[in-house]
């Protein structure tokens, strides 16, 4: 009965603008996820009905895409730490500044890394070890969209500062706009209605592009009309001096993430050693478990925001018990979820292929997921618990670690060595979820994030 019982007390702070509780932030964070991830899957799908191959392909370059753009979030994660911090100790301009040099950074990054990045598209990708026709796609679709990933970029960070300021709901209406957008572009130019300039993958990319460009342009607006105090007109270049803060917390966690998004893409070239099937099935089932999952995600991001608040106002005791209920309630959800998924994978996954072998090696997976997700549930709430506390070099130095000793060794050893194939590498890959997610739960056991809050005193 303990397991089940939640205290609300502990899931809520007083602000200026009256009482933020997780269920405000969760509930928008948890609608946004959930249209993000469909958005994918139906593209997925209707990608599937033109080829497989373009679904690896597809699949390997958003993977790629996804780890470099993880560099802009160097800027964003910590902005958003120090925000939090502050407007929990009542800090409102320092709030302010970190808001303004994350928006201006972000993009200013952006257009550099997304320009060098496009034009080195094929040397990139040859990393993955692609089979030729699919390789043609991939590098297509990431070339576009890496050189416009400019738009992604400020998106993510004005949606960042949205969060921090208590108004998710501005990012979920963003995301249902834009990706509402991209599903209709993409079915126009896959099953084409009627005829349209736009065809194939390069399509699809242009089709994603352009979806990120509404997508700015809705949230910039929001931003101009929406008070929140931020008076960006009154900033200037001497404002970004809190970016040496920014950076000094925000460092970490990207190197972190991007250690993680690196390490995944090598997974990615492992796996494309067993051919083209076995990575069509890595990408279908990685489409299929993010429905588990989003419900603990969605719970650890928005944790990590409530407890960079509390953080930031000294109610470390508060912050800790309110960690401890929402792992049990996390790691609950991952495994009904999970086995429910497993019970119903023939037909799920019979959505997306009629293939035999890319069946049976999806219904072994989900099999395997029902373990990892345990280990995922941990790895959710702690890492993101640790980080909204300001505590971000640990959960660094054990991401790191785990994701090269567990996640690829044990990729390699396992699936290719001897010979386990994709089911070996789903196996390292529940073992790095375990590693870090205990390792990460150990540290807030400890207490010592308490001493890491980043506010302005």
């Amino acid at each position: 009965m303990k397991f089940i019982c939640y205290d609300k007390a502990l899931a809520s702070i007083q602000t200026r603008e009256g009482t933020l509780t997780l269920s405000k932030l969760f509930l928008p964070l948890f609608i946004e996820m959930m249209l993000l991830n469909t958005m994918g899957t139906i593209n997925t799908l209707m990608l599937s009905h033109y080829s497989d191959d373009a679904v690896a392909a597809v699949g390997a370059a958003t993977q790629l895409l996804g780890m470099i753009l993880t560099f802009y979030t160097v800027i964003s994660t910590g902005a958003s730490i120090i925000i939090n911090h502050n407007l929990g100790a009542g800090n409102s301009k320092s709030a302010s500044d970190a808001a303004f040099a994350s928006i201006l950074s972000c993009g200013a990054l952006s257009i550099v890394i997304g320009t060098i990045f496009s034009l080195a598209a094929e040397p990139v990708l040859r990393l993955i070890h692609l089979e030729p026709h699919v390789f043609s796609y991939a590098v297509s679709y990431f070339r576009i969209a890496m050189q416009f990933s400019v738009f992604q970029a400020v998106t993510s960070s004005i949606s960042g500062i949205f969060r921090s300021y208590g108004k998710p709901n501005v990012s979920v209406t963003v995301s249902v706009c834009m990706n509402a957008m991209m599903a209709f572009l993409d079915y126009l130019i896959i099953f084409r209605p009627f005829e349209i300039p736009l065809r194939g993958v390069t399509g699809i990319a242009i089709a994603y592009v352009c979806s990120e460009l509404f997508g700015l342009i809705l949230i910039v607006f929001f931003l101009w009309r929406i008070p929140l105090g931020l008076n960006l007109r009154e900033k200037n270049l001497r404002t970004l001096r809190v970016g040496i803060q920014i950076l000094k917390v925000g460092v970490p966690g990207g190197v972190s993430s991007i250690s993680y998004n690196i390490s995944q893409v090598v997974s990615t070239s492992i796996i494309a050693m067993l051919g083209t099937a076995a990575l069509s099935t890595k990408i279908y089932v990685s489409n299929i478990v993010f429905y588990v999952y989003v419900f603990g995600m969605t719970l650890g991001l928005s944790t990590s925001l409530l407890i960079g608040w509390l953080t930031g106002a000294g109610k470390y005791d508060q912050a800790y018990k309110l960690n401890l209920q929402n792992l049990r309630l996390a790691i609950g959800a991952n495994i009904m979820f999970s086995v429910i998924l497993f019970l119903f994978a023939e037909p799920i996954l019979g959505f997306f292929t009629t293939d035999a072998t890319i069946l049976a090696m999806g219904r072994t997976l989900l099999f395997i997921d029902i373990f990892l997700e345990i280990g995922r549930g941990f790895n959710h709430i702690e890492e993101n618990s640790l980080r909204g506390a300001g505590d971000v070099l640990y959960p660094m130095v054990v991401s790191m670690i785990s994701c090269w000793s567990m996640s690829i060794l044990f990729s390699y050893l396992l699936g290719i060595r001897l010979g386990l194939g994709l089911a070996g590498c789903w196996i390292a890959f529940g073992m790095d979820e375990f590693f870090r997610g205990l390792a990460y739960f150990h540290r807030w056991r400890s207490r010592k994030w308490t001493t890491k809050t980043a506010a302005g005193r």
